[in-house]
């Protein structure tokens, strides 16, 4: 029996590891868009809980710059895994948020949007991630999508509170 250096038990491992395909254009095109929706949820969120700390909604003020700071969160995971496949992420792509001021339901909607169209990328990052064999890629979608469907249920939740008990008492439930 012969003694393996380890420097050929970790070339053996490396090549016991590598995938044909690990990684897509398909799978850094949609980190790339996941990487702009969640900068493009952080400017607006962070604009919203300044504007609606300003307005005096204090409470709702906190829950949207807490989620501010999660999307900051999220755009960090997905820069971090394009520097990992060593690809150019730049110029990033930010679309100017939209929605019209004091108007609380077009701003909840706004948000609601935004969280969609991030769920639908991430789904299809994990698909496509898992189609070629990258299951880190998939692995580390698998919570932003999570907070994806939390931005979900939030902002869906609000607008039924504002259905079943009218803006101005939902808005009195905020201060």
């Amino acid at each position: 029996m012969s003694k393996k250096s380890i420097d050929d038990l970790i070339k053996e491992q490396s090549k016991g590891q590598q995938v044909d395909g690990y990684s897509s254009n398909q799978v850094i095109d949609l980190l790339k868009q996941s990487l702009n929706i969640h900068w493009q949820q952080c400017a607006a969120l962070t604009a919203q809980a300044v504007h609606l700390d300003r307005w005096g909604y204090k409470k709702l003020a906190v829950v949207i710059k807490e989620d501010a700071e999660e999307e900051h969160e999220h755009a960090a995971e997905n820069i971090k895994r394009l520097e990992f496949f060593d690809v150019d992420y730049q110029p990033l792509v930010v679309n100017v948020p939209v929605w019209t001021r004091h108007d609380m339901v077009a701003m909840i909607n706004y948000n609601l949007n935004s969280v969609r169209e991030a769920a639908a990328v991430e789904r299809a990052t994990i698909t496509a991630a898992r189609l070629v064999g990258d299951e880190m890629t998939a692995h580390l979608m698998i919570p932003l999508l999570e907070g994806s469907e939390n931005g979900i249920r939030l902002y869906e939740s609000y607008l039924k509170l504002i259905e079943q008990m009218g803006l101005e008492n939902f808005l009195t439930l905020q201060v």
